[in-house]
C-alpha cells in the first residue's frame, strides 16, 4: 500500500509542474504518452499487488499459513460462501472449534482471501481479553457498521479513553444502584406477561410466536429501564418523526438502505450517496441522537434543581424518574462534579444511552425467546423451575421481592446461565492487534482480524463435554476443569472489556423468567413437534441469534 501511494505521488509529481507552467495541452503527444505510461504502470502495479495480497501472500508467504483451519476454500472468497450457506451464523465456527479443540487459534480465509483467526481455547481468550486486552482494538469496519449510530461510547472506546469511561460508569452499574431498578424490572416483566396474555386472547388457538411478541415489547421495556420514559413519547413537532420511527428505520432498514450500510463498511461512502434511502437513514440517526440529547438535558436540569435544595448526596426522588439508568447516571455525574471529579459530558451520556438501548433491546428479546423455547422443549426443566419459583413466591407472599432473595434461587440461576450459554444472543465481534505480537506460541501480524464468537467457547465439547449442545441446568452445580474457568462462559466476555451491564441483564432476565413461568405453561407447538427434537433453522446472515421462521409456542395459562 505504501508503495502504491508513492507511485501515485510520483505520477502527480510528474504532471503537476507542467500543469502549473501551462505547458500541458491535450494535443501534446509527449505529455499524453507520459501520462498513459505512468497510468499503465500504476494499473499494472495495482494488479500485481492485488494478486500478491489475494493469492501469493495467504498461500505461500504468510507466517500464519501453517495454522490449523478449513482448507475447502472457494476461489478468491475463501470460506465466505460456506459461511453464508450454513444452517446458522455460528455453525461452522463451532464446528472448527471442536475439530481443532486444542488449537489456540483457527485460521480461515474470508473475502479476498483475507486471513482471519478464530479465538478458540480458554487460554487464547484469556490472552486476548485479559493479559493483552489493550493491545487490541476494534477494526474501523465495525465502527462504520454500528459506531456511526451509537458513537464512541464504552463499546467503541479504546485504550485510555475506554479506561476513563469504564471507571466513570463502574459506579452506575454497582449493585446498590442496580437494586434501585428492581421495581422497574418487575413492572416491565409484568407488562411483558400482560402483553402475552392479550396476544393469547387475540390468537385464539393457544399458539403464539413468542419471538414476535417479545420483539414488539423489548424496545419499549428497555426504554423504561434505560431512559425512564416510554420511547414512543419522545416526539418532535413533526408528527411524522418520533423516536421509535427513527430507531426502526435505522435497525429495520429497507433492502437498499441495508445494501448502502454494507457498502459503507467496506468503503466510507455514506455521505456521498444521493439516494432517499441513504438520506432517510442519516436523518433518522440525527433525530435519534437529538431526541435523546434533549431528554438528557432536561434530566440534568431536573436533577440539578432538586439536588441544589438538598445538602447531601442522597438520591433525590424525581417524578417519573429516579429508577432508570439515565437518572442514576446524571445523579452520579452531579455528585462527582461537586467533588471536582471526571464526569461524562452530554454527548458521552447520549453515546452510552444508545449503546444500552441498541444492545439491551436486542438481547432482551433474544433471551426471553430462547428461554421460552427451552422451557417448551424440556418439560421436566420447566416443572422443576416452576416448583422453585412458586415456592419462593409463596414464601414472599405479600412482600416485595428483593434481588438478594431472587439471586439465591439455585435452579433459576442455573437455568438462566444455561440458556445464555446454549443460545447466546450476541453472535460475534472482531479485534485486531495494534502491533505484531506472539500469543500462545502463535505469531500474529499487526492488523490481523481476530474473530471472537462466544458460542465457540460456550459450546466447546473439550470444555463442556459431549453434551455441550444440550440444555442441562444441573451442569452449573458441578463445574470442573476448563468449565470452571471464567473463559469457558463468554456470553458477556471477560477481562477489562467484559460487558459492564451483565448484572443489569441478569436481573432483567431473571425477573422476566419468574413472571412468565408464574403465569404460563409452555409446550411444543405443531411446528416445533414437526422438527422432531431438532433445533429450529436460524437466520443467516444475521447480527443476533434468531430463529429463521419465528418461534411458535403453545402457551397455556397456569
Amino acid at each position: 500500500m505504501a508503495f502504491t501511494t508513492i507511485t501515485l505521488l510520483s505520477i502527480l509529481g510528474a504532471i503537476t509542474p507542467e500543469l502549473a507552467a501551462g505547458k500541458y495541452q491535450a494535443k501534446d503527444f509527449a505529455t499524453q504518452t507520459t501520462l498513459l505510461l505512468f497510468c499503465g504502470l500504476f494499473l499494472a502495479q495495482y494488479v500485481l499487488l492485488t494478486l500478491y495480497r489475494v493469492i501469493v501472500y495467504p498461500h505461500f508467504v504468510s507466517p500464519m499459513r501453517y495454522l490449523p483451519g478449513p482448507k475447502n476454500n472457494w476461489p478468491l472468497v475463501g470460506q465466505f460462501g460456506h459461511l453464508i450457506r450454513a444452517s446458522s451464523p455460528n455453525e461452522l465456527q463451532i464446528e472448527w472449534g471442536n475439530t481443532w479443540s486444542t488449537a489456540p487459534f483457527v485460521r480461515y480465509l474470508s473475502l479476498a482471501n483475507e486471513e482471519t483467526l478464530l479465538i478458540n481455547t480458554p487460554e487464547a481468550h484469556k490472552e486476548v481479553f485479559q493479559t493483552h486486552c489493550y493491545a487490541f482494538q476494534k477494526p474501523d469496519v465495525l465502527f462504520r457498521f454500528i459506531g456511526e449510530i451509537i458513537g464512541r461510547g464504552l463499546l467503541f472506546a479504546e485504550g485510555a479513553e475506554h479506561k476513563r469511561q469504564r471507571r466513570i460508569l463502574y459506579e452506575l452499574f454497582s449493585m446498590p444502584n442496580l437494586k434501585k431498578l428492581m421495581p422497574v424490572f418487575q413492572e416491565a416483566a409484568a407488562g411483558l406477561a400482560e402483553f402475552m396474555d392479550r396476544e393469547l386472547d387475540a390468537e385464539g388457538k393457544g399458539v403464539i410466536d413468542v419471538m414476535e411478541c417479545f420483539s414488539k415489547m423489548a424496545l419499549d421495556l428497555t426504554g423504561l429501564t434505560v431512559v425512564g420514559v416510554e420511547l414512543e413519547n419522545l416526539k418532535t413537532p413533526d408528527p411524522k418523526i418520533d423516536f421509535l420511527k427513527c430507531f426502526k428505520r435505522i435497525f429495520q432498514p429497507s433492502a437498499l438502505s441495508a445494501l448502502i450500510s454494507f457498502i459503507n463498511t467496506q468503503v466510507p461512502v455514506r455521505r456521498w450517496i444521493p439516494l432517499e434511502a441513504n438520506y432517510g437513514y442519516i436523518r433518522a440517526t440525527k433525530e435519534v441522537r437529538r431526541l435523546l440529547l434533549e431528554c438528557v438535558r432536561q434530566r440534568i436540569i431536573d436533577i440539578d434543581r432538586a439536588n441544589e435544595k438538598n445538602e447531601t448526596f442522597a438520591a433525590v426522588e424525581l417524578p417519573g424518574s429516579g429508577r432508570d439508568l439515565l437518572t442514576i447516571m446524571v445523579q452520579e455525574r452531579w455528585r462527582v462534579n461537586k467533588m471536582a471529579g471526571d464526569v461524562l459530558n452530554e454527548e458521552d451520556i447520549v453515546n452510552q444511552l444508545l449503546t444500552f438501548l441498541v444492545a439491551g433491546h436486542e438481547t432482551s428479546a433474544g433471551n426471553s425467546t430462547w428461554a421460552v423455547y427451552c422451557l417448551a422443549t424440556h418439560p421436566k426443566i420447566q416443572a422443576t423451575l416452576r416448583a422453585e419459583i412458586m415456592d419462593f413466591l409463596e414464601q414472599t407472599k405479600g412482600a416485595t421481592q428483593q434481588w438478594s432473595e431472587i439471586d439465591k434461587l439455585p435452579y433459576l440461576n442455573n437455568f438462566c446461565r444455561e440458556v445464555l450459554r446454549r443460545y447466546c444472543p450476541s453472535l460475534a465481534t472482531y479485534r485486531e492487534p495494534i502491533t505484531d505480537m506472539t500469543l500462545c506460541g502463535t505469531f500474529i501480524p499487526k492488523g490481523t482480524p481476530l474473530l471472537f464468537m462466544p458460542a465457540v467457547a460456550n459450546l466447546s465439547r473439550a470444555t463442556w463435554g459431549a453434551d455441550a449442545e444440550d440444555v442441562v441446568p444441573e451442569r452449573w452445580d458441578r463445574l470442573t476443569g476448563d468449565a470452571a474457568t471464567p473463559y469457558a462462559f463468554e456470553t458477556f466476555g471477560n477481562g477489562p472489556r467484559v460487558c459492564i451491564g451483565r448484572n443489569f441483564a441478569m436481573m432483567e432476565f431473571k425477573t422476566q423468567v419468574i413472571e412468565l413461568v408464574r403465569r404460563f405453561r409452555f409446550e411444543r407447538s405443531p411446528q416445533l413437534e414437526a422438527l422432531g427434537g431438532a433445533p429450529p433453522a436460524m437466520m443467516n446472515p444475521a447480527i443476533s441469534l434468531w430463529p429463521r421462521d419465528g418461534m411458535p409456542v403453545k402457551v397455556v395459562r397456569v
